[in-house]
């Protein structure tokens, strides 16, 4: 009897053992088979196991911009998007056409304009107060071809002879006669600066591209206006141009032009220059001559450059540069020449200008006589 109770409980073992084996291996062949259905479906159609997305219905009311695409309402863009707009480029080509109307400071007329100004003096506060009303009839130092006036004006004021007070008004755009209808207040004007001490004016035209240049000057004597006996003093004066406006301001640079027209290469030999303003303290500048080949646009093609030369304000060079001319020739490129002023300390500053197209004499005799070399003084803007 005991033996056979002990079958029985090993029979009964065995039974549980085999039943567990069999569950074990149907629940992972239903894993499987439900893996191996999952896989399938996901194939098919992938969008089932992927979270539902939440549309929101807006109205269409932002504008279109080009190629349809939708232009953000908000004027606010990530410091990271690529997607922001350009800044306006400026075409050189602009800058070609004011330079080949642009009027030296020599050609322009005797008569520049008037200005208008009051003063009146505060003898208790020592504050000298300058208005400065307007200006009419000031020449013009660009002239457009489709009649537009390219004149901004501004003008600068100080107070002679400690050179002292300096300001200036805004810029007024497009005008030969702007209004500004601004007052400045000089402190710590003494009697005696009254009596002896002059105020200078320059209307100034404001230049973008390179230098402002000055259109006219007139200095007025404060012992001409009475300021202890009269409360305000209405005074309009001429203005007269400046006596370095007889010579080029920035200079002038010698260039000689060759033409070969069987290999379409013109080649520019920088000879000297003259004239060139001091930079430094010693009143003298290190300068050399960058070279560009550009497009209308402004795209640089090729860029070569001359040797520095040290303190002197007329070097000479004599160095040669050879430019391969598109097919075109120059009809839309153009030669940008720069006189720079080298320093060893601080950023290099552009002393003088030339720009060299289709439209410059120098370039059209060149090309109208190929194999001959012509020089040329060419005033730096």
């Amino acid at each position: 009897m005991p033996h056979y109770q002990q079958g029985l409980a090993k029979s009964a073992g065995h039974e549980w053992f085999y039943l567990g084996v069999g569950g074990a291996v149907g629940l992972a062949v239903l894993v499987a088979v439900a893996a191996l259905l999952a896989v399938r479906k996901r194939r098919q159609y992938p969008s089932l196991l992927l979270p539902p997305k939440q549309v929101i219905a807006v109205r269409g009311g932002f504008p279109k911009g080009p190629g349809g695409l939708k232009q953000s309402p908000s004027p606010l863009q990530s410091p990271l998007s690529n997607d922001s707009t350009p800044s306006p480029v400026v075409p050189l080509q602009t800058l070609l056409e004011d330079r080949t109307r642009k009027l030296s400071p020599s050609e322009l007329p005797s008569e520049r304009g008037n200005i208008a100004f009051t003063l009146s003096y505060d003898p208790h506060t020592l504050t000298l107060l300058v208005s400065i009303i307007n200006c009419r009839n000031l020449c013009e130092m660009v002239v457009s071809r489709d009649g537009q006036c390219l004149l901004d004006p501004y003008v600068k004021l100080q107070l002679l002879p400690e050179r002292e007070h300096r300001v200036k008004t805004r810029i007024v755009r497009s005008t030969t006669n702007p209004v500004y209808e601004e007052q400045f207040a000089m402190y710590g004007v003494t009697h005696e600066q009254i009596n002896f001490a002059t105020l200078h004016f320059q209307v100034v035209a404001f230049d973008r591209y390179s230098r402002d240049t000055v259109v006219g000057e007139c200095v007025y004597r404060l012992a001409d206006a009475e300021l202890q006996v009269h409360s305000e003093m209405r005074v309009e004066l001429p203005l007269l141009p400046r006596a370095t406006d007889t010579v080029a301001a920035r200079g002038e640079l010698l260039l000689s032009l060759t033409y070969q027209a069987a290999f379409n290469n013109l080649t520019v030999v920088v000879l000297k220059a003259r004239g060139l303003g001091g930079r430094n303290d010693a009143g003298t500048a290190d300068p050399f001559v960058k070279l560009y080949l550009r497009k209308e646009s402004g795209e640089r093609i090729v860029k070569k450059r001359t040797h520095v030369r040290r303190s002197t304000l007329n070097p000479v060079y004599n160095e040669s540069f050879v430019f391969e001319l598109p097919d075109d020739r120059l009809e839309h490129s153009v030669i940008d020449l720069q006189v720079i002023n080298h320093d060893r300390v601080n950023r290099n500053d552009v002393i003088g200008r030339a720009l060299l197209n289709m439209e410059d004499a120098h370039v059209v005799e060149v090309l109208e006589n190929p194999g001959r070399q012509v020089a040329q003084w060419h005033h730096l803007d």
